[in-house]
């Protein structure tokens, strides 16, 4: 049986690059050439003066939309399919931004207050997908959705068509690399990660590895204080209370339990607490050389999907990025802040990876009981059925070594231990 959505994405990316090669043949220039003109030429001058003057997030939100724009647009070796791609996120975020901003100035914020959010803070490939998708089966629990979350403002009101114009999206690229759904499955109305609306005040954690030059960008992110994270954290808050007044007034009448979930969250626990001073942290825990090895794979197929150039030097630049960049393997951070602030331990409650696979209830009654939640038998049921559909490697099973990006066992565990010794995530 033909596979049209599979069909129908090569046929896109390979369009895409022929164009480029006829215009840099011909005229010397690029399909997506990447430059702040071009990023700004398709904003009107309202557009571009309600960017600049805004006084909510800082300037330098806007500096890091360019600095990972100049490392794609140096970079030789970054495909047409890929330039294009990144220069649709950027124009994307900086319009996500304008709606926010404008839809600011007409709603009243304090209508929506958000107490007590309890974040998933564990590293990238603990079992953090798997717990908040489970939280979430209870009513009383909330999240934010993966297309509200893309698009937190959005003119079109029809709930099934920003669903629909998604999940197209992510048919076609599931159906052409199967391998990605067997490592990450989404669906736009389950819930997902906070990085989709960071993007919008400059922080982007995935998109910089398509470059063959990522650190440009992440040096110019770990250099941000945490006066700017706040600031950050600070627009996360007036995006998440927008999404749930669109909603209408589910969240404040049944005073549901909001659960955020994002792996770059325990390496800014201080800027948090500053913006949510009744914050909650879950902390999902795993050997590292796991969720080091699961990752680095997860992220050579986004590669793959990109059309990027995938040889023994990007695989290895793959797994140096994952093992010590703190937005995706925060351990050390999170150990080093709990340290320095024993008064806060009761925020927090930690959850083995191998606890949670093994009895994923009981991992929640742990955590229902810490924070004084109760569980219905309503949730409980609900839960029970989502396991029952959702087995582990429903899609396949996902396959995954240190040694194919160069790194060793010894490594790993070396730079993490701290993190080991901490919560004895020791097993492998």
């Amino acid at each position: 049986m033909l596979n049209y959505n599979k069909i129908l994405y090569f046929f896109f990316r390979c369009a895409i690059q022929a164009v480029d090669a006829i215009l840099r043949t011909l005229f010397k220039r690029r399909f997506t050439p990447l430059t702040e003109e071009s990023l700004l030429g398709n904003f009107s001058d309202a557009d571009r003066r309600l960017l600049f003057s805004d006084t909510t997030i800082g300037r330098w939100s806007y500096e890091g939309v360019l600095v990972l724009q100049r490392s794609f647009q140096n970079d030789k070796t970054a495909s047409a399919f890929t330039r294009y791609l990144l220069g649709k996120l950027l124009e994307g975020s900086l319009r996500n931004r304008l709606a926010v901003l404008r839809r600011l100035t007409v709603v009243d914020l304090s209508t929506c207050p958000i107490t007590k959010p309890i974040f998933i803070i564990g590293p990238s490939r603990s079992g953090t997908t798997f717990l908040q998708n489970l939280l979430f089966q209870d009513p009383q629990n909330t999240s934010m959705k993966v297309y509200e979350l893309r698009q937190p403002v959005s003119e079109i009101t029809s709930v099934d068509k920003r669903i629909a114009a998604i999940k197209q999206e992510l048919d076609m690229a599931f159906d052409a690399y199967p391998m990605a759904k067997t490592i990450h499955y989404i669906r736009p109305e389950m819930p997902y990660e906070c990085f989709y609306i960071f993007r919008n005040v400059g922080i982007f954690t995935v998109a910089p590895i398509l470059s063959s030059n990522p650190s440009d960008y992440y040096n110019w992110l770990r250099a941000r204080t945490k006066a700017q994270m706040v600031e950050a954290y600070r627009f996360h808050k007036k995006q998440l209370q927008l999404i749930l007044l669109a909603r209408g007034t589910d969240f404040i009448e049944k005073r549901q339990h909001l659960f955020l979930k994002e792996a770059m969250h325990s390496a800014h626990l201080d800027a948090i607490l500053e913006v949510y001073p009744d914050a909650r942290f879950i902390h999902t825990f795993r050997n590292p050389c796991a969720t080091v090895a699961s990752l680095c794979s997860l992220k050579e197929w986004t590669l793959r999907m990109y059309g990027c150039k995938i040889d023994k030097s990007t695989l290895e630049k793959i797994g140096q990025i994952f093992l010590r960049n703190p937005l995706f393997q925060s351990g050390n951070e999170l150990v080093r802040f709990r340290k320095k602030h024993k008064e806060e331990e009761s925020r927090f409650i930690d959850i083995n990876y191998e606890d949670l696979v093994a009895s994923p209830i009981e991992a929640v009654r742990r955590i229902y009981g810490h924070f004084g939640m109760t569980l219905s038998d309503q949730a409980l049921e609900k839960m029970n059925a989502y396991q029952r559909e959702n087995p582990q490697n429903k899609y396949g099973r996902h396959k995954y070594n240190l040694a194919r990006y160069g790194l060793g066992e010894e490594e790993v565990l070396e730079y993490f231990k701290e993190y080991i010794d901490y919560f004895d995530a020791s097993g492998w």
